[in-house]
């Protein structure tokens, strides 16, 4: 779903293993791609300290916001 020109979709990581494949996607592909929590804290998905950081804490919540529409890269970790 599209909103003020962003791309934002509900995420789930579940495993570690999960956590490197969404880094390991987002650093190819092109323009900011972030994973929001709804108490706003957020953080780059191409860095995996990032990400391991979002899945450590348990944010609630978890979207990830892209300026492209990358849907079907992250299709598999996306809750509709």
């Amino acid at each position: 779903m599209s909103s003020n020109g962003q791309y934002e979709y509900k995420i789930e990581i579940d495993t570690m293993e999960d956590a490197k494949k969404i880094v390991a996607i987002a650093t190819k592909l092109k323009g900011k791609i972030v994973l929001r929590s709804d108490s706003r804290f957020s953080v780059n998905a191409k860095s995996l300290l990032g990400v391991l950081l979002a899945k450590k804490l348990n944010w609630s919540n978890l979207r990830i916001v892209m300026e492209q529409d990358h849907y079907s890269e992250f299709k598999k970790y996306i809750i509709d």
